[in-house]
């Protein structure tokens, strides 16, 4: 295993592993992401059209599945492939899995049905549950492999019903046509509200705006509960103590700096379970900023994230796609704490 690759990357290279233990002859497909699909396989002179997402959290998000589902779909026929593997790293429950295999004419592939897939291999097996670090939920008994017969599987078909998602695509257009600085600050401020709501419906709630301090000097822009629905948000309740997430819009045009940080920084209250900002804002932060970020996390153990323009909008394509957009957010976090200077 490359543990200098992302986690992404290892749980796909391992998915194509073990799909050619399994007799699919599989070659990366081209082109892949939203006008594509990772892999084209053939086995029994059929060819397949197989989609790879990793997440990081066990639990099925149906709405990114279905996302990722109506993409697949769409491409898989504009690549004339006669069938399609949907391959996830959660799990499916039964219900789940019967709901999404009545809406899409493809096969439904989670950890379980790879567990058993892998024990061709032991090697293979050992590797899985390494990278997915629950091998007590892999290891389940008297599960079929891929859940049936891949011979019986639906043929690639398409349906009126089903729309692909195009909103992601339409909000970072709209925050690219904002302008930067003080005239646009109130038009920012709206769209970064609408891409939350998008990207977070389920893990952020009890949303106030623009609320002002017992001082009456200051206000933030957004501070909401945190529900711990993925890895992310769990990991603020659980190892950072931060029941409630700050949000703020900063609409400068050029990158932010410690003065912004700083003001920030008053705002996260350890005794009030709200130690977790993330500051949208369009360019960046200059040297000095990330350098207060990096103090207040060593010695208040405040958490500041700070995410332009290009990361908004990697999120929103991500959302698109059926990939988890928090899973970026972790990724951001994780590469903060293990860069963290004494």
């Amino acid at each position: 295993m490359r543990y200098d690759a992302p986690p992404w990357q290892l749980f796909e290279d391992l998915v194509r592993r073990i799909l050619e233990s399994n007799n699919f002859n599989v070659q990366v497909n081209s082109p892949r992401g939203d006008a594509g699909f990772d892999f084209r396989a053939l086995i029994a002179t059929e060819i397949w059209a197989i989609e790879v997402k990793y997440y990081r959290t066990a639990r099925a998000q149906p709405r990114l599945i279905e996302s990722a589902a109506m993409r697949l779909i769409r491409n898989g026929i504009n690549a004339q492939a006669k069938k399609g593997m949907l391959v996830v790293s959660c799990l499916l429950s039964d219900v789940l899995r019967d709901e999404l295999e009545k809406k899409f004419s493809i096969t439904f592939v989670d950890r379980t049905d790879l567990r058993r897939q892998a024990s061709v291999r032991p090697e293979l097996a050992e590797e899985l549950d390494a990278l997915l670090e629950d091998s007590s939920v892999l290891q389940q008994q008297n599960v079929p492999s891929f859940r049936g017969d891949l011979a019986q599987s639906r043929p690639l078909e398409e349906s009126g019903t089903l729309t692909v998602d195009t909103r992601g695509t339409d909000l970072c257009q709209r925050l690219r046509q904002i302008g930067r600085g003080k005239k646009g600050w109130a038009d920012y401020e709206k769209i970064c509200g609408e891409i939350l709501s998008y990207l977070f419906p389920n893990d952020l709630y009890g949303w106030h705006s623009q609320q002002r301090t017992d001082d009456g000097l200051n206000r933030f822009d957004l501070v909401c509960r945190v529900r711990p629905t993925t890895e992310f948000w769990r990991f603020l309740i659980d190892h950072l103590d931060s029941r409630y997430a700050l949000f703020e819009f900063k609409n400068y045009a050029g990158k932010i700096r410690q003065g912004q940080i700083l003001t920030t920084e008053k705002y996260l209250l350890e005794r009030g379970l709200r130690r977790v900002a993330i500051i949208l804002t369009r360019a960046g932060a200059d040297k000095a900023a990330v350098l207060m970020t990096q103090g207040a996390m060593r010695e208040h153990g405040k958490l500041m994230l700070i995410v332009n323009d290009e990361k908004i909008c990697e999120m929103l394509h991500m959302k698109e796609r059926g990939d988890d957009p928090s899973d970026c957010l972790f990724e951001l976090a994780d590469k903060f704490l293990l860069s963290l200077p004494r």
